[in-house]
């Protein structure tokens, strides 16, 4: 199985093998504006890294698709809207392709591979540049009808209704981050170093931590779920304090007291998790 990451900057790609990547490669995407060129180097990389030996394609998208029609509807960072990306990248390599939303394709793999065995329904929250969120319920990816099911960049209640920022994106992800502590250079890697050490550093990530924690408490109320895993890069870099904070407000916000039994835990594929949740899907 072949599996591809397509982010915001960054392009992956991995062959899969009994649910682990057995060879990747990583590079910048040349020309991420152009959707023809990145389609071409999406290809090339494919080619270059398995040869011929592949008959379908997964490819997980950082932005909304309509994975029925193979389109990319919006991706933020590459500036495409509503391109046809199965199709095209199908042509060049001439066998099937289908694309996920990235995080929902992070979702699969956890749920087929990773923290979510066994496991009947899942909701997978993806913390890094952005936030997003992937929901398995019964067994099946859920989308809802109108496609966007599971997405967790949601709009939050503040106490001041007249704030114009009202998302949990900007509020609890790195580029939240950049914004409140007024540094657009900040990086994971600085966040990590500043976390627990830096009060004004710490403040800012445990707010956001809190308000993710109070969201994901309305999504178990709701939809009465006992397992949330959580991922990206602020995750993984923060690890089990970070995580804690957002399991304490969880505890404090979800409603009735019994759905406190849900479990908070961090992801177990990783950077993996798109690569092989979108494999897994090409072939489903």
């Amino acid at each position: 199985m072949i599996g591809v990451d397509i982010g915001g900057t960054n392009l992956l790609v991995g062959i899969i093998e009994d649910g682990k990547v057995l060879t990747r490669s990583h590079q910048p995407i040349v020309a991420g504006s152009n959707f023809e060129a990145v389609v071409s180097q999406t290809c090339n990389s494919i080619v270059a890294l398995a040869g011929d030996a592949f008959s379908s394609v997964g490819i997980s998208v950082a932005g909304s698709v309509d994975s029925k029609r193979g389109y990319v509807l919006r991706a933020q960072n590459l500036d495409w809207d509503n391109v046809p990306l199965a199709e095209a990248v199908s042509k060049k390599l001439a066998c099937p392709v289908v694309i996920e939303n990235d995080v929902t394709a992070a979702a699969w793999g956890e749920y087929t591979y990773g923290g979510g065995v066994g496991s009947d329904s899942i909701f997978a929250v993806w913390i890094g540049t952005g936030i997003g969120g992937g929901l398995i319920l019964n067994g099946k990816i859920w989308r809802g009808p109108l496609g966007t099911a599971g997405e967790f960049g949601m709009g939050i209640s503040e106490q001041n209704p007249s704030l114009k920022i009202r998302v949990l994106e900007e509020y609890a992800s790195r580029s939240a981050l950049q914004r409140i502590l007024n540094n657009p250079e900040l990086d994971t890697e600085a966040i990590m170093q500043g976390y627990g050490s830096n009060d004004k550093f710490t403040e800012a990530v445990n707010n956001g931590a809190q308000r993710i924690g109070t969201s994901i408490a309305n999504v178990i109320t709701l939809l009465s779920l006992d397992k949330v895993i959580l991922g990206g890069g602020l995750v993984e870099a923060l690890g089990e304090p970070y995580i804690e904070v957002i399991r304490q407000q969880f505890l404090a916000d979800v409603f009735p007291a019994h759905c406190r039994q849900c479990e908070l835990s961090i992801t177990k594929l990783g950077p993996d998790a798109g690569l092989l949740g979108a494999a897994s899907l090409s072939t489903s």
